[in-house]
């Protein structure tokens, strides 16, 4: 898909972080775009900035997931513009924690949100797209869905599980005009969760700007099937790897990422105490009076 100008796109969590810089690249392509996100008032500043690009830009607000919201997006964007030529699944969330320390809600929402809400939206696009044989699903995984991170199991179980969905999906679309990509950025500044932690990410894994990211997905668009975001030299380490997955362990230890994701983890940890002790506290004075 070369010329996208008049084309149509969903966006999921395009609020905030790399949903904003992808909706903007995409209007800067000539594609009308349906923003979609939880919270439709925060939706508004990306919406201006699209149509202002001078293309068709609405705000659906919406939990992708619910199976409800996830019908009415993809019914109210086909019906405000018109058959939908591209579905960008970005919206993600991440828990940097030991595994010990997640709550079961935890664990479910990271798995609805980044894996179960793309599949099921992607369903919901393809019939369209397949008897039209024109149409890119892109998902937005992350390089924790090629190797393993510390400290980050759900999260990256839940970025392999889009990265084998989506080489699965291309299979079996080969023929139908039909094609899915994934995009797998590492660490990303300025936008992103990442960039929310505030840490700083390993010498050989240095940060990417968003705007890199924005341009992978256009590259998936375009027919890219896999695009790895990422300063260093990702492709090495991946492939040492495969070549020798005893030395994964070491390596990432070396690299200082074990230490990086444990401290995260802590902090967040020493976070959520706070947090509960102060609502015990609300509780405890509440009851006095």
């Amino acid at each position: 898909m070369k010329d996208l100008h008049g084309k149509n796109a969903i966006i999921t969590g395009a609020s905030r972080g790399l949903g904003v810089h992808i909706a903007r690249a995409l209007a800067g392509r000539g594609v009308n775009v349906a923003l979609a996100a939880r919270s439709g008032d925060a939706l508004e500043a990306t919406r201006a900035v699209c149509e202002r690009a001078g293309v068709r830009a609405i705000s659906v607000a919406c939990d992708v997931t619910s199976q409800l919201d996830r019908e009415r997006l993809v019914a109210v964007a086909a019906q405000e513009l018109g058959p939908l030529d591209i579905l960008v699944n970005n919206a993600g969330i991440e828990v940097t924690a030991a595994l010990e320390d997640f709550s079961l809600q935890q664990i479910e929402d990271v798995i609805r949100t980044n894996l179960n809400a793309p599949i099921a939206l992607t369903q919901l696009v393809l019939p369209a797209m397949r008897a039209r044989r024109s149409g890119v699903v892109v998902n937005i995984a992350s390089m924790a869905g090629k190797a393993g991170v510390p400290y980050n199991s759900i999260y990256s179980a839940t970025k392999h599980g889009l990265c084998g969905f989506t080489e699965s999906m291309n299979m079996e679309l080969d023929g139908s005009g039909v094609r899915m990509g994934v995009v797998c950025p590492g660490f990303v500044s300025e936008a992103g969760m990442w960039a929310d932690h505030g840490g700083k990410a390993p010498l050989l894994l240095r940060e990417v700007p968003p705007a890199k990211v924005a341009s992978a997905v256009l590259k998936v668009v375009e027919g890219a099937s896999e695009v790895l975001v990422n300063a260093g030299p990702v492709k090495p380490l991946l492939l040492l790897g495969v070549i020798a997955p005893a030395l994964k362990t070491t390596v990432v230890k070396r690299m200082g990422l074990t230490r990086l994701m444990r401290d995260g983890a802590a902090e967040l940890k020493a976070h959520a105490g706070v947090a509960r002790d102060a609502a015990r506290d609300r509780e405890a004075a509440a009851s006095r009076h």
